[in-house]
């Protein structure tokens, strides 16, 4: 098995590809101590152009995908990565890390991208569930896992390396095809859902230093000033990270971050106290006061205001969870599909404060949810069904329609 290092080569991959009705792709990558990680292999699978994707599941099961490996090592590979964003059809299992790999260094998008993963979390079969333990439940393989933490950037490659690497886009196809027998119409959700992933790729790997601040987390609660200066503190962590290619984390960690903006030190002795401060932050401390002192004390105009919710809000939300539960167990969807404890915390104050009209605009009620789950939502508010206890059930409770 050799790795694809020809440029013409790349070229008839391309052009293979793009007639194929289905393509699947992995990447292996090295992150480690760097701000955008190291491409170090393309793997692609493709069924024949002969293939039919409405034929029975077990018919595409039996096909034999195409394979390659391709070493952008060696080669230029953006032509493979322009044949796969403008295919129709991308099978990836969990693909936001790749996804947003291939946003930064080439540019591109994947508006066909479909996930494995997503597809076993809506028909039952698990919720994040790894590739291996997917092939190995649903194909009877047995699939290996320990090339994960493998250093793919050494050449040349092992061929277990390279058997691992093959076995991680070989049964891509297949599992799609099984996957989307059991999942039906719920294919579509699957669908708006992988868009969602790709939509959150993008915006990963389009931040700039001016809405670098939007990614920063622990920011409730700070006044203005203090939000200020987490705006310019952020812009500058993008900025050093980006000269630097290290993590964000290994620059100022959110929470490093957020207590500086907090106590907005006037020196960089005082910036050098900070706990947890990074070897590269206390080298840096003359900037990060400068960085403050050009903070103006406003608040950032896209950051809603965060006030805390009503008494009856917190109580709907804890109970918009089990809810939530309730309708995992009935429908086999994974819940945190469905919803999160913010997405229940949002809907509760919004209905609280501005009743369940406004709320239209939330996920529960303006995506694929709405039938699943905000309607259930609305009947429990509206008074029109129960939660009770039920010692029966999975999870101790059950819904019913009131008399």
């Amino acid at each position: 098995m050799a790795l694809v290092s020809d440029a013409a080569d790349v070229e008839g991959i391309a052009a293979r590809i793009s007639k194929a009705p289905l393509v699947a792709f992995d990447l292996e990558f090295v992150s480690q101590d760097r701000l955008v990680p190291v491409l170090c292999l393309v793997q692609v699978a493709w069924l024949g152009e002969h293939v039919v994707l409405d034929a029975p599941s077990q018919a595409i099961v039996a096909e034999v995908p195409d394979v390659r490996l391709v070493d952008p090592l060696a080669t230029d590979v953006r032509p493979l990565v322009e044949a796969l964003a403008a295919h129709p059809l991308v099978v990836a299992h969990a693909p936001r890390q790749d996804l947003g790999l291939l946003a930064t260094r080439f540019g591109t998008s994947m508006p066909g991208i479909i996930d494995t993963q997503l597809m076993a979390a809506f028909c039952g079969v698990g919720d994040q569930i790894g590739l291996a333990t997917l092939g190995n439940e649903l194909l009877g393989l047995s699939l290996a896992k320990d090339m994960q933490w493998t250093d793919w950037s050494k050449r040349p490659l092992s061929e277990s390396q390279l058997v691992y690497a093959d076995a991680d886009v070989r049964h891509l196809p297949a599992l799609y095809a099984k996957l989307a027998h059991r999942l039906g119409p719920r294919m579509a959700w699957v669908r708006e859902e992988s868009k969602a992933i790709l939509g959150e790729a993008m915006a990963a790997a389009s931040v700039t230093p001016e809405t670098a601040w939007q990614n920063v987390g622990g920011m409730r609660n700070l006044d203005a000033a203090a939000q200020a200066a987490v705006v310019v503190l952020a812009a500058w962590r993008q900025r050093v990270a980006a000269e630097l290619d290290r993590p964000l984390g290994q620059v100022l960690a959110d929470k490093v971050l957020v207590e500086l903006a907090r106590t907005r030190p006037a020196n960089p002795g005082g910036v050098r106290t900070t706990k947890g401060l990074s070897p590269i932050a206390r080298t840096r401390a003359d900037e990060i006061v400068a960085a403050i002192t050009t903070a103006i004390a406003t608040e950032p105009a896209e950051r809603r205001t965060w006030r805390a919710s009503s008494v009856r809000a917190q109580r709907w939300a804890e109970m918009l969870l089990a809810i939530v539960q309730v309708v995992s167990e009935e429908t086999g969807i994974a819940s945190r599909l469905l919803a999160t404890r913010a997405d229940a915390e949002e809907f509760a104050r919004i209905v609280d404060e501005h009743g369940i009209g406004v709320a239209a605009r939330l996920p529960a009620l303006a995506t694929w949810r709405h039938d699943v789950l905000g309607t259930v939502w609305e009947g429990w508010l509206a008074g029109r069904l129960a939660l009770i206890g039920d010692a029966s059930a999975p999870h101790g409770i059950r819904l019913l329609p009131r008399d």
